[in-house]
């Protein structure tokens, strides 16, 4: 997708320098949120400007050197929102289904909003201040939220409205204040953990299906301590935990564009009764679905 004018070496390694242009920057305006779903064809590069990247669908290993010529490997999955700051450089391999939103901006952008520096996400994305801890994870619910955010900043842009610079930065804020209120990710997978990210992105894939702790295990290559472990420490959940948030995210999903019955959706998303949906949708949504589905449909 992208074409450096410029390359540079690094530890033997090729890395292109993408400019403002390379990205589609508009000149004068420091912020542009792209949509990419083709990761592989973006080479290792560096920039003089952030790029925030929030995986929105499947998960990838990414590789990443930072200023002090350390290279790290981490894993990736959705939900996932990381930083590579001015002078940083990455790629991804090994993508899966990657459906990733790229924001590049300069620092200037959040100059006029010095509050956003005392948020917890705030040292994580924009300083490195000595923690090792460089990604936020939104949860099911946040990253729809997040994706229509900036689904609607690109169409402000590409529409060119009038004062669509204010309505695009307007937009971005409305995304990037709500994770900054989150904490860290947690600790890295590491490039000998992909089973785990191919399990989540297995359980994504098949929210109907009925999936056990040890199946998931096996699948991944681990035991069941093993994965368990390592699992949370991609997630911050169990698995099963996380498997639960897929399913309801996936009701929200029906009860908004469709006009299923509570029943069929329930048996559609793995659940064993309708009530037994219902019961866990109020407790961690903290409405019905039909109250959901209500409220949604005011807002189409």
């Amino acid at each position: 997708m992208y074409k450096a004018e410029r390359l540079m070496m690094q530890k033997n390694r090729v890395v292109h320098v993408f400019s403002e242009r390379d990205v589609g920057m508009t000149p004068g305006f420091p912020l542009k949120i792209v949509k990419d779903r083709q990761m592989q064809s973006v080479p290792y590069h560096s920039h003089n400007f952030i790029e925030l990247a929030f995986v929105a669908e499947g998960c990838a290993l990414h590789s990443y050197t930072g200023r002090g010529g350390q290279t790290r490997h981490e894993g990736l999955i959705q939900g996932d929102l990381f930083s590579v700051l001015e002078g940083e450089s990455h790629e991804f391999r090994e993508g899966r289904n990657m459906v990733l939103y790229n924001i590049y901006l300069h620092r200037e952008l959040l100059a006029p909003y010095p509050e956003l520096e005392k948020l917890p996400g705030w040292k994580i994305l924009f300083e490195r201040g000595g923690t090792p801890e460089r990604q936020l994870h939104l949860a099911p619910v946040e990253r729809t939220a997040a994706a229509k955010c900036l689904d609607r900043a690109i169409l402000e842009e590409n529409r060119r409205g009038d004062c669509f610079e204010t309505v695009v930065t307007a937009l971005f804020l409305e995304f990037i204040i709500p994770a900054l209120r989150k904490r860290a990710k947690g600790a890295e997978l590491g490039e000998n953990s992909f089973g785990v990210l191919e399990s989540i992105s297995m359980m994504e894939g098949q929210p109907e299906r009925t999936f056990t702790l040890s199946e998931l295990a096996k699948f991944s290559g681990m035991s069941v301590p093993s994965y368990t472990k390592k699992f949370r420490t991609a997630t911050g959940v169990s698995p099963m935990e996380y498997l639960l948030k897929v399913r309801l995210l996936k009701v929200c999903d029906y009860l908004t564009m469709t006009d299923l019955s509570i029943g069929e959706i329930s048996g559609l998303c793995g659940f064993c009764s309708a009530n037994y949906m219902i019961k866990l949708f109020r407790r961690e949504i903290g409405i019905t679905p039909a109250q959901y589905r209500k409220e949604q449909r005011k807002n189409l």
